[in-house]
């Protein structure tokens, strides 16, 4: 089998980046709407543990990634490798774990262009209709709901770019003949990308 790095997935990318660029616009309305920021944040989302469950945002991080000057992927490359030790302890019990994401520097996503869906849309509340489960919905980030008292007037409806993202998923997955389930962090996917 071709290793990952060797498949070209551009033209999926394309069409993620597409998706990306209307989450952006969604987000941005609903945070205006709202009249909400992230500056000041005493928190930081990118100490948050997630878990990444699609291959083809694993290819949109590694695009960003490989664009980094060289001292800054080494640099970021041992911030995962440290990551993802501290990470092995506290399995199952991710939330305890308070690290920025390898690629956070000063307070800033190097990959920003290409980071994943859950940095995007998370911190405002939104819903998505599942097609088994109903509707789901979700709050806020802490700040949001501590700023806002837990207001609902717009909810940014995740349900359009999960199933486009799930589509895109789909037909890479397809075009790879790939099965494996996907579950990584940012930090484990840097690692895998040098690993390969």
């Amino acid at each position: 089998m071709e290793a990952l790095q060797d498949i070209d997935v551009s033209r999926h990318l394309e069409t993620l980046y597409e998706v990306y660029d209307e989450i952006e616009n969604a987000y941005n309305e609903a945070a205006r709407f709202y009249d909400f920021s992230c500056q000041g944040c005493e928190e930081n989302c990118c100490t948050t543990v997630f878990y990444h469950h699609t291959l083809i945002e694993y290819f949109a991080v590694i695009d960003g990634f490989d664009s980094l000057p060289d001292e800054l992927k080494e640099e970021a490359l041992r911030r995962a490798k440290d990551y993802v030790k501290e990470l092995n302890k506290f399995r199952g019990k991710e939330p305890l774990l308070k690290r920025f994401c390898p690629l956070n520097f000063d307070g800033l996503c190097k990959i920003y262009r290409h980071r994943p869906l859950i940095c995007r849309i998370h911190g405002l509340p939104g819903f998505f209709k599942h097609p088994t489960k109903g509707i789901q919905q979700f709050g806020g980030c802490n700040r949001f709901e501590r700023l806002k008292n837990s207001s609902r007037e717009k909810l940014i409806d995740r349900t359009k770019f999960y199933t486009k993202i799930a589509t895109l998923e789909s037909q890479l997955r397809r075009d790879m003949n790939y099965v494996i389930r996907f579950q990584k962090t940012i930090a484990e996917m840097i690692n895998d990308r040098i690993l390969l």
